[in-house]
């Protein structure tokens, strides 16, 4: 049997939906650059979570209002938003009518110590769990890092630079990009030999930084040589070169690329 569901007076689940929107973005599960982007604060052991939305496997969330959420004491874990398949929503009222609402408890936020679960909610799964933030609690305090798991484009921005950094000519620059969850990083014609030790480069928007360090190639570029450098890029998104001279940090030049988890 043969059927196509977005046709004329066809029948369209939620599940067909979500199987076309998981499609079209590739998969991904996402927060959207909408209301508050899911910042966290905390008081306590008490997280405090905002305004946002997110794509999970093609179902679109939204924290309209500020939730809060407990954590538990001395661990260590992830706040997720939990799509749920096992449970039922409740329904009053009749279909079609004002006085017909749905309270929706297949999506809940939780704090998750052990292994996120990720199931493949189009092909079967029933419980899919996207961190938003890690977490740290003692018996009565709790940190919170924000994961921002962003999609679709920044275009290229500018990193910010340390003092003293130059670039040699009119076309250069030093630029990011998030483009579909990963992070770009375009780098031409940088002197940072006037910087904090003569090597210092600048520092990524902490939100796109890398999970760990990160060392790439670079090179630097005189009238006499090509040299290759190392670039450091450290996990709250702070660069430096590794240099053997001095002719090795006056115009520095890299490209790279990495994913945002």
């Amino acid at each position: 049997m043969i059927t196509m569901y977005q046709s004329d007076r066809n029948f369209v689940t939620p599940a067909n939906d979500a199987s076309l929107y998981a499609a079209i973005t590739n998969g991904q599960s996402v927060i959207l650059p909408r209301g508050n982007n899911f910042n966290i604060t905390v008081n306590g052991l008490v997280a405090t979570i905002g305004t946002g939305q997110a794509i999970i496997q093609g179902r679109l969330i939204e924290i309209t209002q500020p939730e809060t959420l407990t954590l538990p004491a001395n661990s260590s874990g992830y706040i997720a938003i939990v799509v749920d398949l096992t449970k039922t929503n409740d329904v009053s009222g009749s279909a079609g009518t004002p006085s017909y609402s749905v309270k929706v408890n297949q999506v809940y936020l939780a704090a998750v110590t052990g292994t996120l679960t990720q199931d493949d909610l189009n092909n079967g799964g029933f419980v899919n769990e996207m961190a938003i933030a890690k977490f740290t609690t003692t018996t009565t305090t709790a940190t919170a890092t924000v994961q921002q798991n962003l999609m679709f484009d920044t275009g290229w921005q500018n990193i910010s630079l340390v003092t003293g950094n130059s670039f040699v000519a009119s076309d250069s620059f030093a630029q990011f990009r998030l483009l579909n969850n990963v992070v770009h990083v375009r780098i031409k014609g940088l002197n940072v030999s006037k910087s904090q030790n003569g090597n210092q480069v600048g520092t990524l928007t902490p939100l796109f930084s890398p999970d760990v360090s990160l060392y790439v190639a670079a090179h630097t570029y005189s009238s006499s040589a090509v040299n290759i450098v190392g670039l450091n890029v450290r996990p709250d998104g702070f660069m430096y070169v590794d240099f053997t001279g001095s002719n090795t940090r006056t115009n520095v030049n890299a490209n790279f690329t990495y994913p945002l988890n």
